[in-house]
């Protein structure tokens, strides 16, 4: 699977990296493992810069209601989703996602890491 995660329970993020292809089952088997490792509550910086999706803006729907399903009734924590900046298509699938999750998880998109780990610090010091 191409998709690795990463418990830092010492600092509450858990750290998501795709490298290579990825399918709408592989992105369902990830919120699935979120789901029973009791990450909601966990604040997630997701690393999609060496990512192919293998699957269109239409899956994306069908994607979120999962997660829905999931995460609904939870209490999530934020979640940021690193892109490269010169991928216009994987910029476009996250934003789109992020637009179709707002409903139930607070899912930002960077270009720029360091952005997005100061996002996901700023997040959890507004917890404490």
């Amino acid at each position: 699977m191409p998709i690795e995660r990463r418990l830092d329970a010492s600092s509450g993020v858990l750290w998501t990296t795709i490298r290579g292809g990825v399918t709408i089952y592989e992105l369902r088997q990830h919120m699935d493992a979120v789901s029973e490792m009791g990450g909601a509550h966990y604040c997630e910086i997701i690393d999609t810069r060496e990512a192919e999706p293998l699957f269109t803006a239409r899956e994306l729907p069908g994607l979120a209601n999962h997660g829905r399903r999931l995460f609904g009734r939870l209490k999530m924590a934020h979640r940021a989703v690193i892109v490269d900046k010169t991928n216009l298509i994987h910029f476009g699938i996250s934003r789109i996602f992020a637009a179709l999750a707002a409903p139930w998880v607070t899912f930002k998109v960077f270009d720029n890491p360091d952005e997005a780990v100061t996002y996901i610090d700023a997040a959890i010091a507004a917890r404490r």
